[in-house]
């Protein structure tokens, strides 16, 4: 028995480390009897981790044929966003309250210079994937500087959710310009430590990327 689910946590682990780092490919069926010959296990410990990814919603599963990674339903992104706006305004108002201490400075600095890379990205090669990249590390910074580990093992777990939708959305005209912008206005505020205006910037900038989020699975063909 402890032998058994041993070989499903390594198996869950696998996966789930290889959907974190992107190095599975979206829209593309994987076999579980292969990667359980990857693994050099049975089936019977990998069919228990792929349930478990499947009920957390890393993956689907299509059954005969194997497993894929989550497609995203209107009922994720609303979900998603409603974990990262409360998250994120919560840690933001703590930032606001140390904003004199050196680790807030120093997240300030960090915060700002991930602007400049975004601009930078946008002036050379305008790589959407690298911009949704530097704006996940942006956002991930003001989670981080609140030092709770659980809080922020939560985050990630939910931006990973939306990291492929904010590629896209990214790929429509002017909105990494746009988005740029929005950030300089919640640093903005987060500096003058205007409480009520830093919420108003946050939630509307979440809201924008959320509405162009529902509006892009809307148009993307459903798999059969």
């Amino acid at each position: 028995m402890k032998s058994t689910q041993l070989l499903q946590s390594k198996a869950y682990d696998y996966l789930k480390d290889l959907i974190l780092n992107d190095k599975l490919e979206h829209g593309v069926i994987y076999s579980q009897k292969k990667v359980a010959e990857e693994l050099g296990i049975s089936k019977t410990p990998l069919r228990d981790a792929v349930l478990r990814l499947e009920q957390e919603r890393y993956i689907d599963v299509y059954p005969s044929k194997g497993f894929m990674i989550h497609e995203m339903m209107e009922d994720d992104i609303r979900e998603t966003y409603q974990i990262r706006n409360a998250i994120e305004t919560f840690c933001l108002k703590q930032l606001v309250a140390d904003l004199d201490s050196a680790e807030a400075q120093k997240c300030l600095i960090d915060l700002r210079m991930m602007i400049k890379q975004q601009q930078n990205l946008i002036d050379t090669n305008g790589s959407s994937e690298e911009f949704a990249r530097i704006d996940y590390e942006f956002h991930k910074g003001i989670v981080e500087f609140l030092e709770n580990d659980a809080m922020l093992h939560l985050y990630k777990e939910y931006m990973h959710r939306i990291f492929w939708q904010n590629v896209l959305s990214f790929t429509r005209e002017g909105r990494m310009q746009e988005t740029i912008g929005e950030h300089k206005g919640i640093m903005a505020a987060l500096e003058q430590q205007n409480h009520i205006e830093l919420e108003d910037l946050l939630n509307r900038h979440l809201s924008v990327a959320e509405n162009i989020n529902l509006e892009l699975i809307k148009e993307k063909p459903k798999m059969l």
